[in-house]
């Protein structure tokens, strides 16, 4: 039976499986490209990111796995010495690069390629899992990859409606379609698909296997690689008279993905002398060898992780360890400071525990809703607070007295970001996996272990475990001269998700601190993307999102761009930039209607975009850019770290190329 593989090339296709058995064998093959380079991502979390960074990047082992073909539609020879198997999305352009190219690669090896295609609708792209069911739809009247290219030819189009048209257009029953796209079989396919994915890692699209080597993201000069190679070996097996060459090649392949272990990170063991105001609430035992102190914000993505993490903690180690809070509300988070007068009202009537519990449990939710009180009041009460006493209390000014007492604790010691913990001390920052926090505390139980007697338990043994403690991690005001100290090399950690304008292993790298409703903003932005392009291959640009708040507008501009470079990647941002940047009295005033504007000058998806905005990943990357702006003391913008020499504000051109020549003298010298 004949039908058309995508580009409209007639292929013949045909289902089929294969038996194997459950062992393992590796080898060598090139690295893999970052998922979020080239593909549609799944929402995780930064230690998930980083997870997949320590996989799939630098010359190592990657597994061969065993993916079986089981009934999923396929296109070319059943034996051919090459079997690519696809999870794909209708909605992801990423994934439309890849299949644009395995139809090359089909044209380019004629006969030697069978091509396996199964669907991973992400749950962000709304109209994803609908195609797939009705691409589904399609195959069980045999009209798969002609539906199959509509999809492709027509993402942006993809509506209900459309499903159905394309389904008339493609010659198929409607009636049929209808009914064969609800069925409990189609749902089953489905299922079957992404259960199958998620065994193999499929954590975003597309992620392709190729005589089961496992390629993340649509890097076509790798997948011509591993082609290429694995046509070779299979041309062997073909030749010794093998009849199922995917089954032989993987036959030993892993039957699911174990992702690497990371490895806790090396703790610093200096002691910070951190003696925490008698107000703060504490969960645990009050006579506990091991005291964290949190400093934390309700709003923050990455404290919610670390809750869920301290419970694990305090799951694990009991009485052991009892855990201090300290709150300190971020300004760019609107409702973390009605969510800790929440809290505070609520451990008046010994319900901290509870009401810490459900804010984080529950954070996405409440900082949707349109109204915090009426939202906490309704929760209060099914978390048996005496509501009148609550709503008395929520409102006392002394509340807010303790939050300010809890800030200045902060400033004092030099703490700017959430989360932050300390381990009897031990600074730990940000939401560090359990078995980094594991680490610090059996290592400081064999110090408590030293100095631990029947008279010292509780707060006397955590005051003389922290008696010659450093007094901050720097404090607030020699933070501030360090950072404006010319000499100064600052280390600012990147999440890997920046935009980057220039080569990733540049010997010199601009980090740049913008707002895009700032006029010198503008005129930095200039002068630094004109130095990349004059240093071409020397110097790599890394922008990094400030927002101020008197800029009523510049957060929105923020989210945009990041959905814009989420979505289509670097290019597009820097192309964004520049129109913002560029156009900064028109869109301050109605930045929405200018927004979608500007999307459709430079053919993007502007629906697709608004979407990208909400995701909760987009306002992560935004709060952990300000969080480190606020690290560094940044306070106004521009300012640039050039290879860690700050510069702040401004400069002529011959500023910024003084520095540039400076660093690479330095780094011809070392050569």
């Amino acid at each position: 039976m004949n039908t058309k593989h995508p580009g409209n090339n007639s292929y013949k296709f045909q289902k089929g499986g294969c038996a194997m058995k459950n062992t393992s064998r590796k080898l060598l093959v090139f690295p893999v490209i970052l998922m979020f380079l080239f593909s549609c991502k799944k929402q995780t979390s930064p230690d998930e990111g980083k997870d997949d960074q320590t996989a799939e990047t630098g010359q190592q082992e990657v597994e061969i796995y065993k993916v079986d073909v089981g009934n999923s539609i396929f296109t070319g020879p059943q034996n051919a010495p090459v079997t690519i198997i696809n999870f794909s999305d209708f909605q992801c352009p990423f994934s439309k690069k890849s299949i644009d190219h395995i139809d090359k690669l089909m044209k380019t090896y004629d006969g030697k390629i069978r091509y396996v295609f199964k669907h991973f609708p992400l749950p962000f792209h709304k109209m994803a899992k609908p195609a797939s069911l009705a691409a589904i739809a399609a195959e069980k009247q045999g009209k798969f990859w002609e539906y199959y290219n509509i999809l492709y030819s027509n993402m942006k189009e993809i509506s209900d409606e459309n499903l159905i048209l394309w389904a008339e257009k493609t010659g198929l029953d409607k009636e049929k379609f209808l009914s064969d796209r609800n069925s409990n079989d189609a749902a089953n396919t489905l299922k079957l698909d992404t259960s199958t994915g998620s065994r193999f890692g499929v954590r975003g699209t597309p992620t392709i296997f190729i005589n089961g080597r496992r390629i993340v993201g649509a890097n076509n000069n790798i997948i011509d690689s591993v082609v290429r190679e694995e046509i070779a070996k299979g041309e062997k097996l073909r030749a010794k008279g093998v009849k199922n060459i995917y089954a032989e090649l993987t036959k030993n392949g892993l039957v699911k993905y174990t992702p690497p272990k990371r490895k806790p990170r090396n703790i610093p063991k200096d002691i910070y002398k951190i003696e925490f105001p008698d107000t703060a609430p504490i969960l645990g035992n009050e006579n506990a060898d091991i005291t964290i102190v949190v400093f934390n914000d309700y709003e923050c993505h990455f404290c919610s992780r670390l809750h869920s993490t301290l419970e694990e903690i305090r799951n694990e180690y009991g009485d052991t360890v009892r855990v201090v809070y300290i709150n300190l509300p971020l300004r760019f988070h609107k409702k973390a400071v009605s969510a800790a007068l929440a809290v505070f009202a609520a451990e008046r009537q010994g319900k901290f525990q509870e009401m810490n519990d459900l804010l984080f449990k529950k954070q996405n939710e409440w900082k949707k809703a349109d109204n915090f009180k009426e939202w906490v009041e309704k929760e209060a009460g099914n978390i048996g607070l005496n509501l009148q006493k609550f709503n008395t209390d929520i409102t006392d000014p002394g509340l807010i007295k303790l939050i300010e007492t809890d800030k200045k604790f902060a400033n004092k010691l030099g703490v700017r970001g959430t989360p932050a913990s300390f381990i009897n001390g031990r600074y730990l920052s940000g939401a560090l996996p359990l078995d980094s926090f594991k680490e610090v505390i059996v290592e400081e139980l064999q110090r408590v272990e030293t100095v631990k007697n029947d008279a010292l338990k509780g707060d006397k043994l955590y005051l003389e475990l922290i008696k010659n403690g450093k007094p901050g991690l720097t404090g607030a005001a020699q933070d501030e001269k360090k950072n404006q100290n010319g000499n100064e090399i600052v280390e600012i950690k990147l999440t890997g998700k920046e935009p980057s304008l220039g080569p990733g292993n540049a010997p010199v790298t601009i980090i740049e601190f913008s707002d895009f409703q700032c006029p010198f903003c503008k005129k930095g932005a200039s002068i630094v993307e004109k130095l990349v392009e004059e240093y071409k291959g020397k110097v790599n640009l890394i922008f990094k999102h400030t927002p101020l708040d008197f800029n009523k507008n510049a957060k929105k501009a923020a989210l945009f761009t990041i959905a814009v470079k989420n979505i289509y990647g670097d290019k597009k941002f820097f192309e964004m930039e520049k129109i913002l940047f560029n156009n900064q009295n028109d869109w301050k005033i109605s930045p929405e209607k200018h927004f979608e504007e500007y999307a459709l000058t430079l053919e993007l998806d502007w629906n697709k975009i608004q979407k990208e905005m909400e995701n909760p990943e987009t306002q992560n990357i935004l709060e952990k850019d300000v969080a480190t702006a606020a690290e560094h003391g940044v306070k106004g913008v521009p300012v640039f770290f050039i290879n860690g020499k700050r510069v702040t504000g401004v400069k002529n051109s011959a500023y910024f190329k003084a520095i540039i020549d400076t660093f690479l003298k330095e780094k011809e010298a070392v050569r």
